[in-house]
C-alpha cells in the first residue's frame, strides 16, 4: 500500500489532507506534537508519531513512498524556525531515506513578497528558503502555493497560475485534494503553481500545468 506521511498532520489544514488521503485508501501516517492529538490522528485513520522538526525526525519517515508538508508557523510560531529550517530537515531527512515523492504546501506571493500584506513578508521569506531547498533537491517535488485560506466547504473547483497574476482564497480542503491528487499526476511533477478558488475541476486543472 502507497504510505505518505504528512507533516502537521492535526494543523488546519493537515487534518483535512489526512482525511483526504484515508478516503483514498492510503496507508497515513502523520506527524503531531503532543499526546494529546493522538486520538484524533487514530480516529482518521492515520497512525501517529509524536515530534516536531526542531530536530531531525526519521521515525515515521522510513518507508514511506511520499511525504506532505503542511507545517507553518501560523500566528504565534517562528517562521524561519518552522517554515525555514523545520521544513529544511524534513527535506533533507526525506531524501537520505529515500522518500521518492515530497509535496509542500507553502503560500501564494513567495517570489513576490513586496506584492503581500507587509505582515507577511517573514513567512513568505523563510518559506522561500525551504522552496528553494526543496527545488535544488533529488526529490521528486511539487510546491502548492494557496491564497488565503478558508475554512468553507469544499467547491472542487481551483484556478491554478505558474505566475502570479492576481490573488484570491481557497478552502483548506480544496487545498487538501489538490496535494493528494499531485501525488499521482505526473503533471505536477517537480513543479511550483499558486492555487486559488475556480471554476475548474482540480484534477483538470492540475492535469493542464504541463
Amino acid at each position: 500500500m502507497y504510505t505518505v506521511f504528512v507533516a502537521g498532520a492535526h494543523g488546519r489544514t493537515g487534518r483535512h489532507i489526512v482525511k483526504a488521503l484515508q478516503r483514498k485508501n492510503y496507508n497515513v501516517r502523520g506527524l503531531i506534537r503532543s499526546e494529546t492529538q493522538r486520538n484524533k490522528l487514530l480516529e482518521w485513520g492515520a497512525k501517529p508519531y509524536i515530534g516536531d522538526l526542531s530536530s531531525v525526525f526519521s521515525e515515521g519517515l522510513e518507508g514511506a513512498d511520499a511525504v506532505i508538508c503542511a507545517v507553518g508557523a501560523g500566528d504565534k510560531g517562528d517562521p524561519e524556525e518552522i517554515d525555514h529550517l523545520g521544513t529544511v530537515r524534513l527535506i533533507e531527512q526525506s531524501s537520505l531515506l529515500g522518500v521518492k515523492r515530497f509535496i509542500l504546501i507553502s503560500s501564494m506571493g513567495t517570489l513576490e513578497p513586496e506584492r503581500m500584506p507587509k505582515i507577511l513578508k517573514p513567512y513568505l521569506l523563510a518559506k522561500r528558503r525551504a522552496e528553494k531547498v526543496l527545488e535544488e533537491s533529488t526529490l521528486c517535488h511539487t510546491i502548492v502555493r494557496p491564497g488565503g485560506l478558508t475554512d468553507d466547504l469544499p467547491i472542487g473547483k481551483v484556478s491554478v497560475q505558474h505566475e502570479f497574476t492576481h490573488s484570491g482564497f481557497i478552502s483548506r480542503s480544496d487545498v487538501a485534494q489538490a496535494a493528494v491528487l499531485a501525488l499521482m499526476l505526473s503533471e505536477t511533477e517537480n513543479t511550483a503553481f499558486n492555487l486559488i478558488a475556480g471554476d475548474t475541476p482540480t484534477a483538470q486543472a492540475l492535469q493542464s500545468l504541463k
